[in-house]
């Protein structure tokens, strides 16, 4: 049965910035574990925001910090543009800096927190994975930022990775050469493949296709019986 759920502005300082984000959670008492939500290249959108509250329904509390600073792109070329003038370091450090805010929290306070990304957000969860030890595990859907595999080196967490057959932007081969990578490094993590599944199928599910829904809910199913497992 889905929790029932509250939702907020959220706002927490990473070195001179405030950074604005969304978060749900749980109506019910008591401490949770956590999720840290990267957005893709939209920013964070209604569909950021519904994803987040998915998780939270789920029973974890799930942030999800704007990269973006409030603006929304909705055209590829304005998309692709934002991704790529993106400054990488400083959002991840944005990502890392959520957990000691995740810590204040009483909903929160020392129960474990995961990192979760698709398309933009899934790369820059590798590399926030990669530059913290804070986060217990990473959750990667679909990424379309693909981090030099030497930066793959320093993730210790297990991950779990969600890719769709049909997606054109994170292709077959660029899994391929993401598993290599993981295992050349000895990395621990589970790759699942969603049969007829497109790219942003859990966040942005085009059209409603019958194969990106089904993709959604059994990711969704999967992933927090994974997260309840490995965080028990």
């Amino acid at each position: 049965m889905a929790e029932r759920i509250v939702s907020m502005h959220a706002a927490y300082r990473s070195g001179k910035e405030v950074v604005d984000g969304f978060i749900s959670r749980p109506s019910a008492g008591g401490a949770r574990n956590a999720i840290v939500l990267i957005h893709g290249y939209r920013g964070l959108d209604d569909g950021q925001r519904a994803v987040t509250r998915r998780f939270a329904r789920e029973g974890f509390v799930c942030l999800s910090p704007d990269l973006f600073y409030g603006r929304l792109y909705n055209t590829p070329e304005a998309c692709a543009l934002a991704k790529t003038s993106l400054d990488i370091p400083k959002a991840v450090e944005k990502i890392c800096d959520s957990v000691s805010y995740l810590r204040r929290l009483p909903y929160v306070g020392n129960r474990k927190i995961a990192v979760l990304g698709f398309c933009m957000g899934g790369g820059l969860a590798l590399y926030a994975l990669a530059k913290s030890k804070s986060f217990a595990a990473g959750v990667i859907y679909y990424q379309s930022l693909f981090p030099d595999p030497e930066d793959l080196r320093g993730i210790r967490a297990p991950l779990l990775c969600h890719y769709g057959t049909e997606d054109s932007n994170t292709t077959a081969a660029e899994i391929d050469m993401f598993r290599q990578a993981l295992d050349r490094y000895g990395k621990k993590y589970k790759i699942r493949m969603y049969q007829g599944a497109g790219h942003a199928f859990l966040n942005n599910p085009a059209g409603k296709i019958e194969a990106n829904r089904k993709a959604a809910e059994q990711s969704v199913a999967g992933t927090r019986k994974w997260l309840k497992k490995l965080f028990s």
